[in-house]
């Protein structure tokens, strides 16, 4: 348990995945531009035991070529292109957020990982009631690494003014990424004081994710987005001595503005 003057770390790749399944829920989200805010609930890093409430900014603009959509954990600006008339691609520039080691009593004696700059590029596929895409986003901060990933969703329901939409997502981590976020090096292990045991873990697939989104148009271009995920760590993330509960929630309650 956190001391209680322990303030929580922020999870950069679930409030990605938040903001992502919110920003894919909206029916005409690739024809509308919207603005919200969220108030999600996260792990206070990936595979902490311990949850904490955050905002969460949810923007999805695009003007021609230039969009803002969230990525890599914050929302991020881009260029993309239209392959097809449901295939898009682009690249884009974002923020991925850091973690303080003196904020969790698991990670103390960790160094801290740096708020830094995220580059990227991705594609996008919207056949009818499908969203398929792929995306692969290397940190600007040398040995922090690059993280791939795959996702999907599944509009399975609408009426009126509700849609339900499912969606899956797997995450796959380069060697330097996985080494920064679950990796313990002696210095760490040392400093632990037993707690933690060195450990260096090698790229692969570090998490899978399911989760549901419900979508409730109000009056005029108001709406209310609600979600609720499960995510799971693999392979060596899931071995970290860093981790405390493999699986995890994730969800999000928001309102949007479109226009």
């Amino acid at each position: 348990m956190a001391t209680p003057s322990a303030r929580p770390t922020k999870s950069p790749v679930l409030m990605s995945l938040i903001a992502l399944a919110v920003a894919a829920l909206a029916p005409s989200a690739h024809a509308q531009n919207s603005v919200g805010l969220g108030l999600g609930f996260i792990p206070k890093y990936e595979g902490s035991k311990d949850y904490r409430a955050l905002p969460v900014p949810l923007i999805n603009y695009s003007n021609g070529n230039f969009f803002i959509s969230p990525r890599a954990g914050l929302p991020s600006m881009g260029l993309k292109t239209d392959l097809t008339e449901n295939w898009s691609a682009g690249v884009f520039l974002g923020m991925g957020l850091g973690r303080k080691a003196d904020k969790s009593e698991r990670l103390e004696g960790m160094d801290d990982i740096k708020f830094h700059g995220a580059a990227g590029v991705y594609t996008e596929w919207r056949p009818g009631p499908f969203s398929l895409g792929a995306a692969y986003y290397q940190a600007l901060r040398s040995g922090y690494g690059g993280v791939a990933e795959l996702r999907g969703s599944y509009q399975a329901w609408q009426e009126g003014s509700d849609t339900l939409r499912f969606g899956v997502s797997t995450l796959w981590a380069s060697d330097k990424s996985m080494k920064t976020h679950f990796g313990v090096k002696h210095h760490e292990a040392a400093a632990s004081q037993g707690r933690l045991r060195t450990y260096s873990p090698s790229s692969g697939f570090k998490s899978a994710s399911v989760y549901g989104t419900w979508h409730h148009q109000l009056s005029g271009n108001w709406s209310v987005i609600t979600l609720l995920g499960v995510q799971t760590l693999m392979g060596d993330a899931a071995d970290s001595p860093i981790v405390e509960d493999k699986t995890s929630l994730f969800g999000n309650i928001g309102i949007m503005y479109s226009f």
